[in-house]
């Protein structure tokens, strides 16, 4: 699979996430808001987990009606060629845009985040509300040990931290009734309680990976929100009245406005957008409050999981989303080849398809998978053509083949006697003929000279295997012998003597004589 396609199937299948996300939001519009920002958490967990699972879960096929590319591989004028040479794999576009909205949205809550942090090591410590935060932590049974400092940085009460929670106070809040400093820690401790920076932090990496698509910034939007209302929610049933609750949030807001700047990552008790829904729902008695319970989430772990498998698992097959690639098969002179195999196998991905040619030598893979594939020719009395080539989405390919007659062998074993040392030849293994087809006539050899094993080789053990590599012309001559192993040169002259007189009956294609190469092992032996 390319990157480009499996950013087009995180696209849609994403889509399909977010899209049932929303349904889910819909058909619990009673439930419970800790249970809504679940949801609305593992929605967008899935969208991060979406590229793995493409890569890794089995896939099952639905196809759409085919479409044929054969009439498009007739006109020169509407395929793309490609002459056997590998296409170009430099950066797309598509991908230096991606990775530079990537950077820009990291950069933005990277920013974000060390200014967060910068504030907090540059606070001093609130003594004033340590010891009613330390009772709080106690009572919502936080493990992790949790600072309160103070920031004249910070324009709202604010939790940082997810291992280390930090609650950061604004400047004055020293002065504030007690009530009120109760009603903020107690806020921002349910925040670490609940694990909301890291579900935010999930939020924000699927914001990075999926920052051109709308409604993954709208998922992000409703997390921030039900992450809220949970708050609310589970602070009120700590005995808090929604009434004095709500006074305590109009009241930060009016006194400290809006100006988070570059805080805006860390989630803080109030704020002035959406605050009317926040106080109209704290208000409605109606209102399902309830903590989200270990079944629900279980239930909805579950569900998104299903979903995930299934939308990783489908592979939609319409032709629009496929290319074809076909072409001709022919030898050296220009002949076609028919029943020719050809196997294209994919550069990117598992796939394999195989074709045959027809009696005019033609070849077709009406609807493969685009990418680069590397094809093979297969026939009869010829060497193994490769190629490789790229298939378009949408695009015919064409790729001509032109296939090399195969080389021919010979094998002689040359044996002597150290007892009774005497020159001895043995005939030598008739021409292994080829297996081809109705248009190539392979060589045949008609003189063979033996070597001739002398007794002083064989008295001091010298013995060997000589591989010799040569050209039959086409008048049956052998050109050009050369040996290609490591051998006794002594050995190897007397090969090359005999094997430049042998003579062949040319190989014929097609009637005509052509050059084939050949391969000719001579093995002297000694017997035991």
């Amino acid at each position: 699979m390319t990157w480009l396609e499996l950013a087009a199937q995180c696209a849609w299948k994403g889509t399909a996430i977010l899209g049932a996300a929303f349904a889910a939001g819909a058909m619990l519009r009673r439930a419970p808001a800790a249970m809504k920002h679940f949801v609305w958490t593992a929605a967008l967990a899935a969208l991060l987990v979406l590229p793995l699972a493409l890569t890794t879960v089995p896939k099952w096929q639905w196809s759409a009606a085919p479409t044929v590319f054969a009439n498009r591989l007739e006109g020169a004028g509407q395929v793309l060629v490609v002459a056997g040479k590998k296409a170009s794999t430099g950066p797309s576009p598509l991908l230096v845009l991606w990775i530079l909205g990537c950077a820009a949205v990291a950069a933005r809550f990277v920013f974000g985040a060390g200014g967060t942090s910068w504030l907090v090591r540059t606070a001093i410590r609130a003594t004033y509300a340590e010891k009613v935060a330390e009772d709080l932590r106690q009572g919502l049974g936080i493990r992790r040990r949790v600072r309160v400092v103070e920031s004249t940085a910070a324009p709202l009460p604010m939790m940082w931290g997810v291992r280390r929670p930090v609650v950061v106070l604004p400047a004055g809040a020293g002065e504030w009734d007690p009530a009120r400093l109760r009603t903020v820690l107690l806020h921002e401790l349910i925040h670490a309680q609940r694990f909301d920076l890291l579900a935010q932090l999930i939020g924000q990496a699927a914001c990075c990976l999926y920052w051109f698509h709308p409604l993954t910034w709208v998922a992000a939007r409703q997390l921030r929100q039900e992450r809220e209302r949970a708050c609310d929610d589970a602070v009120l049933s700590r005995g808090l009245t929604a009434p004095d609750y709500a006074e305590h949030l109009v009241g930060l807001v009016r006194g400290l406005g809006e100006r988070r700047g570059l805080w805006s990552d860390a989630p803080a008790m109030a704020e002035a957008s959406g605050l009317e829904g926040r106080v109209r729902d704290l208000l409605d008695h109606r209102r399902n409050r309830k903590p989200l319970t270990y079944r629900a989430a279980a239930a909805v772990g579950l569900a998104g999981c299903a979903v995930l498998v299934s939308l990783a698992s489908m592979t939609a097959q319409a032709q629009v989303a496929r290319g074809a690639l076909a072409g001709v098969v022919k030898d050296p002179s220009g002949a076609v080849v028919p029943r020719c195999r050809v196997t294209a196998k994919s550069l990117d991905g598992s796939n394999q398809e195989t074709a045959s040619a027809n009696a005019a030598g033609a070849y077709v893979f009406a609807s493969i998978p685009p990418g680069r594939y590397a094809l093979e020719f297969r026939a009869p009395g010829f060497a193994t053509g490769k190629v490789e080539a790229t298939v378009a989405a949408g695009q015919a390919a064409r790729v001509n083949a032109n296939l090399e007659i195969g080389q021919i062998s010979e094998a002689l074993t040359v044996q002597g006697s150290t007892s009774a040392p005497k020159p001895a030849a043995q005939p030598g293994a008739a021409a292994v003929r080829i297996a081809v087809g109705g248009s190539v006539q392979p060589s045949r050899l008609l003189k063979k000279v033996n070597p001739v094993y002398p007794e002083e080789l064989q008295q001091l053990g010298v013995q060997g295997t000589v591989i010799i590599r040569a050209v039959i012309s086409k008048d049956g001559s052998v050109l050009h012998p050369s040996v290609v192993n490591t051998v006794d040169s002594r050995l190897a002259k007397l090969a090359l003597d005999a094997v430049s007189q042998w003579a062949y009956e040319p190989t014929l294609l097609n009637g005509q004589p052509v050059e084939v190469l050949t391969s000719i092992e001579i093995e002297f032996r000694l017997a035991n």
